[in-house]
């Protein structure tokens, strides 16, 4: 068996935590007023949580970057890319499955538009809202051999140039151009921001940077105040942006924003550098299993939203700050027991979970 890397157990263990926080949190945003004190606290828990998906893939680049792992072409094509391939299908069927079944039940009737729709949605790929992660695996997967060929020829200034072009023109100038009066720019240079989906590869890059080099400890303090500051603008951006025009709104709130890229950069160093949590064999125990099952939570844990919008279990049925953590963790605690089923199925635990 692999030796385990522990902060990085403990990472997906949080990570996918913030994901099914992320996805209840949204439906408060939906019921509650803009502007309102329980509205408000559902933006908080949704801004505290928005690094969780660009450490996944941080925590991906730790492992598919290192050095030492063999990862070939062949591997990359014959291995990792058709096991991706094969959950997002299987997946991506249950759920138009799952919308056709509950619009049934809400009408009494199978309704041939549906079925068209959700035929039409696997072959466009407009698939359930999450699973957009895996399209993006995919592809940064796809892209893996290329960018082993840099990791492991660059020293760490050329590592630190490409990671900083990536955070101008993936990160910041997309963000601006937005704003005015960047946003009147026209012609060529309008082209000069990468685009989302290849941008995630600046978060793989990072991952494995801030694992392979130590920083100092002026620096890590640095990226913790730039990381809670990163928090402090999603959450303040967040609210002013949406009351300036009553409806939510998200811009401060995506993953390729500065301010997120600030509080995963944050999170995945102070993570990295705690080391009192690490050192209870019980406690590895649980993030290793947290941290293994985290993809099948990923997949699954929204069945269990979609339960609890069916059986009006709403996060609006006590305060916020009650309420999405606590539905958060039997979420959590649902989805690890079906992993836990699920994973004793030999062909399901190969290529779908």
């Amino acid at each position: 068996m692999k030796p385990r890397i522990p902060f990085i157990d403990f990472l997906k263990t949080l990570a996918i935590l913030g994901v099914i926080i992320i996805h209840v949190s949204s439906r408060a945003l939906i019921h509650y007023e803009v502007a309102s004190v329980n509205w408000n606290l559902s933006v908080f828990w949704g801004a505290v949580v928005r690094w969780s998906v660009p450490v996944f893939l941080m925590c991906s680049g730790v492992l598919f970057l290192n050095s030492e792992k063999n990862v070939s072409i062949k591997q990359i094509f014959s291995k990792y890319i058709p096991r991706l391939i094969a959950a997002l299908v299987f997946w991506a069927v249950l759920y138009e499955v799952c919308d056709v079944y509950l619009n049934y039940v809400h009408t009494g009737f199978i309704e041939l538009s549906v079925l068209k729709e959700s035929v039409k949605n696997l072959l466009t790929c407009n698939t359930h809202f999450h699973l957009y992660y895996l399209y993006i695996i995919i592809l940064i997967y796809a892209l893996i051999p290329i960018i082993r060929v840099f990791t492991n020829a660059a020293d760490r200034r050329h590592i630190e140039y490409a990671l900083g072009a990536w955070f101008v023109l993936g990160i910041v100038y997309p963000f601006i151009v937005k704003f005015y009066p960047f946003n009147m720019l026209k012609g060529i240079v309008v082209q000069y921001k990468i685009a989302m989906a290849y941008s995630s590869v600046g978060y793989f890059i990072i991952g494995h940077y801030l694992h392979k080099y130590t920083l100092s400890k002026k620096t890590n303090y640095l990226m913790y105040l730039l990381g809670a500051a990163g928090f402090a603008i999603t959450l303040a951006g967040t609210i002013n942006m949406s009351e300036s025009s009553n409806a939510l709104n998200t811009l401060f709130l995506e993953g390729m924003s500065p301010n997120v890229v600030f509080m995963a950069c944050g999170i995945f160093l102070l993570a990295r550098n705690i080391k009192g949590i690490f050192k209870s064999d019980k406690v590895l125990k649980l993030f290793g299993f947290i941290s293994q099952g985290s993809f099948c939570v990923y997949l699954f844990h929204d069945f269990i939203n979609i339960a609890y919008r069916e059986l009006k279990i709403e996060s609006t049925i006590a305060n916020p700050i009650i309420s999405i953590p606590f539905l958060t963790l039997i979420n959590l605690g649902i989805s690890l027991f079906v992993y836990i089923i699920l994973s004793k199925i030999p062909f399901v635990k190969k290529y779908l979970i």
